[in-house]
């Protein structure tokens, strides 16, 4: 009730103001702006009114900065009805309610405001759409809008229009710099890829400066200085080579090496990760549909081609996009990779099997099989008539039941003796599985980075199981098998049985 009072004594000095002047200059903007100014409160708003209706510009900007900064839900919606474009995007953002928000967002929008295309454009369900209101935005300047269509752009190999985009991007954020460097360095325009390096680490981007340093120390390599590794000792029960296929990947597999030299998670497993090599463009062609099968994959044909003994048993490929996954002896990981997602496909150079639900045809596969460390099934019914086989046990196969048990009683002894609140473990359903008539079980209740890699967890039962597994396939050259494959798979049957004889 005090504030209509109030808007009524404003509005009444108006109309004083107006009895004691001429009409025609009562709501001249030379008067009623600077009186406006003058009162900065919402009340003002009735001085600016009559102008804003007559579709003075200036009144329109004073009455939607009145609103903005009086937060005043009235003026905004007046203001966004009489033409102002800013004060419908601040009622937008500040609205709870959906449909208002995208109506007076797309209003604004149409009538040019920047941000709003921005936010109207991230509403937007289609792709098309999507792009056509954040490339007005970016087109007015907005600088997250002209970041977004440099992303965009480069994430959808559109180079040309990358390289518009991330030039203007790269004025004021260092990923896009970084991201524009990449894609120089990508083309061999060598000199422009330094440039625009050096400027995002001048904007204290940390993995530019990591590239420069990689450029200055470093040298790519042929496919051939695989040849040259020299053979580790009798500690790495594999021995694994790191390789990269470009710029961002070898500096991705010089940090993975180091954060696993740092892992004491890994210390007393007999794995050995070997420098990685930086090798020349398109020294290995790799695709994100390898095989027409939806994951990462690379030829490795032209390895074994070269038909020499390789003194490392496994082998990582750091390539560009693709899906992770473990084929054989290789491994392949793109530039998105986390470190934990190299631990966890690590595990499977060792048999282990992934603990989520896999797809049908994997399950049947290693469910049918079970032969992974981390695995066992129930056995069927008529399994318990045949004592001999099985001992009546609750899993099969038996031998590694008995093994497991033996592992988790170990641990959990040792956890009685180190803690005061021990985590005992115990054999437990797992989902590996599911799909299938086979019910599976893994050595833990807990959930492991078998089941989801960004989970730290690796139980101490697991490392047990894992170093167990390595000793009794040590120094097996699985890398072996893929060339082997790669030289069948290209009808040259010499190079496969030189391969396969090994």
């Amino acid at each position: 009730m005090g504030l209509v009072i109030n808007y009524l004594k404003a509005l009444l000095g108006v109309v004083s103001i107006c009895f004691f002047l001429q009409a025609d200059t009562c709501y001249s903007p030379t008067r009623v702006i600077p009186q406006h100014l003058a009162l900065q409160n919402a009340q003002a708003g009735y001085l600016l009114y009559p102008l804003v209706k007559r579709g003075n510009s200036d009144a329109v900007a004073a009455l939607t900065k009145l609103a903005i900064d009086s937060d005043d839900g009235y003026w905004l919606g007046l203001a966004g009805e009489l033409g102002s474009s800013a004060a419908l995007y601040y009622a937008a953002m500040r609205s709870q309610n959906p449909i208002e928000i995208k109506l007076w967002l797309k209003n604004s929008a149409e009538m040019g405001h920047a941000q709003s295309q921005f936010e109207y454009a991230l509403l937007q369900t289609s792709n098309d759409e999507k792009r056509l209101w954040m490339q007005k935005s970016a087109e007015a300047g907005y600088r997250p809008a002209v970041i977004s269509m440099a992303k965009y752009t480069f994430e959808s190999h559109d180079n040309s229009q990358a390289i518009i985009w991330l030039e203007k991007a790269a004025l004021f954020d260092a990923s896009s710099a970084f991201k524009l460097a990449n894609l120089y360095w990508k083309q061999d325009k060598i000199k422009e890829s330094k440039l625009y390096f050096n400027k995002a680490a001048e904007q204290s981007f940390a993995p530019a400066r990591t590239a420069l340093q990689v450029i200055e120390q470093h040298q790519m390599k042929p496919l051939s200085s695989l040849l040259d590794v020299a053979p580790q000792g009798p500690n790495c029960a594999q021995t694994i080579q790191f390789v990269a296929t470009t710029l961002v990947s070898f500096i991705q597999a010089i940090a993975f090496q180091d954060q696993f030299e740092k892992d004491k998670r890994l210390a007393d497993l007999p794995l050995c990760v070997l420098p990685p090599i930086w090798l020349q463009k398109d020294s290995l062609a790799c695709s994100s549909n390898f095989d027409n099968e939806a994951r990462l994959g690379c030829g490795l044909y032209p390895l074994s081609q070269l038909k020499t003994p390789l003194s490392f048993t496994h082998m990582v490929v750091f390539a560009e996009q693709g899906k992770a996954n473990v084929n054989n002896g290789v491994m392949f990981l793109d530039q998105s990779d986390t470190y934990s997602v190299f631990v966890h496909e690590l595990a499977h150079f060792a048999g282990f099997v992934d603990e989520y639900a896999l797809p049908e045809s994997l399950a049947d596969y290693h469910c049918s099989k079970n032969l992974a460390p981390n695995l066992l099934l129930s056995p069927p019914p008529e399994a318990f008539q045949i004592e001999s086989e099985t001992g009546n046990s609750r899993y099969l196969p038996l031998s590694r039941a008995n093994n497991w048990k033996a592992a988790i009683d170990a641990h959990n002894q040792l956890q009685v003796l180190e803690s005061n609140n021990p985590v005992l473990h115990h054999i437990a359903r797992s989902r590996t599985c599911k799909n299938t008539q086979y019910e599976s079980f893994k050595p833990t209740q807990q959930m492991t980075f078998l089941e989801y890699h960004d989970v730290p967890n690796i139980p101490r039962v697991y490392r047990t199981l894992w170093r167990q597994a390595l000793i009794n396939e040590v120094n097996y050259s699985a890398i072996n098998d893929n060339l082997a494959i790669a030289a069948f798979a290209n009808n040259d049957d010499a190079t496969a049985m030189f391969w396969s004889t090994l």
